[in-house]
């Protein structure tokens, strides 16, 4: 999979015809997987090139008030497995003022090379949001081209989005989260020293922070799965500020139940949450804490 900056008065890098699924994809869920599909099944069957026109990892300014689900390569992971061969990362800023006229004529056809564009049902673009849609069909047959639009996906119910995603974390619902997703939600970054406190009580610990704007769960206390160098370790997870430790910004630290290697500082870790056991909360003393951890471990593993 080859990845293409879009950026201001940029021409066409890459030869051939393309389909392409266009949105911000965050969290890449199965709603999102359906466009993505389409975009292969399209490119399969005509000849195409399976692309995704989606924008760089520049949240603060395409989706201010947005906590991300997914980092940038967290996507071009999962766009790689859909089998996309093309992701071209434009600029927000810098389209930010083009009309809904000239983003198809100029970016779409002009420089993606676009047979077939494909949308969700709610996708709007341009300049001040002005396109939708119907738009899109419209400007695409008008310049030879095509546009499909792909309907809500529901699940219980719901329409499956990224907001509701959100929503479903912050009620600390993991599990309606990750069949949105179809994978479990998870935090991942490098492993930090922490209290040290698990590691005296003979508990590996796995003390991750949080990177910025990425959407956090209910703070509390979740059964997880710790995934490092390809191997997944049951563990209880805590999300929150360490209220007994005085709280220092959220985190999560995670107890591992069965790993007896070596120590996993500066190793890359995945902490997927898969139940939620408890809510947060201060203890009078570091070992009524490790008490209550004990309980948790056994909840988890019961």
């Amino acid at each position: 999979m080859k990845l293409i900056r879009i950026l201001p008065g940029c021409s066409p890098t890459e030869p051939g015809r393309t389909v392409a699924a266009l949105g911000f994809f965050d969290g890449v869920h199965i709603g999102h997987r359906r466009l993505l599909d389409r975009a292969a099944e399209i490119a399969a069957s005509r000849g195409l090139i399976p692309s995704v026109f989606t924008f760089s990892d520049d949240a603060l300014t395409f989706k201010p008030d947005a906590e991300r689900l997914t980092d940038f390569s967290e996507k071009l992971e999962l766009f790689r497995a859909a089998g996309i061969e093309r992701v071209y990362a434009a600029d927000f800023p810098a389209l930010a003022g083009l009309s809904p006229e000239r983003f198809v004529k100029e970016i779409l056809i002009g420089r993606l090379n676009v047979s077939v564009a494909i949308c969700g049902f709610n996708f709007r673009f341009g300049a001040r949001d002005a396109g939708d849609s119907d738009a899109l069909v419209r400007l695409m047959r008008e310049a030879g081209g095509e546009a499909e639009v792909i309907a809500p996906t529901l699940l219980d119910g719901v329409v499956v989005s990224s907001s509701a995603i959100r929503a479903a974390l912050s009620a600390g619902d993991v599990d309606l989260a990750s069949r949105m997703l179809n994978r479990p939600y998870a935090l991942t970054g490098a492993v930090e020293h922490g209290r040290g406190y698990g590691h005296t009580e003979g508990i590996p610990t796995v003390n991750l922070p949080l990177a910025p704007h990425l959407a956090v769960p209910r703070l509390g206390v979740y059964r997880s799965r710790v995934v490092i160098d390809g191997i997944g370790y049951p563990a209880v997870s805590n999300v929150g500020t360490r209220p007994t430790f005085g709280g220092n910004g959220i985190n999560c630290e995670s107890y591992l139940l069965d790993y007896h290697g070596a120590e996993l500082y500066g190793k890359t870790a995945s902490v997927q949450l898969l139940g939620f056991l408890r809510d947060e909360k201060k203890f009078d003393s570091p070992e009524e804490l490790y008490r209550q951890i004990e309980r948790d471990i056994a909840a988890a593993k019961g």
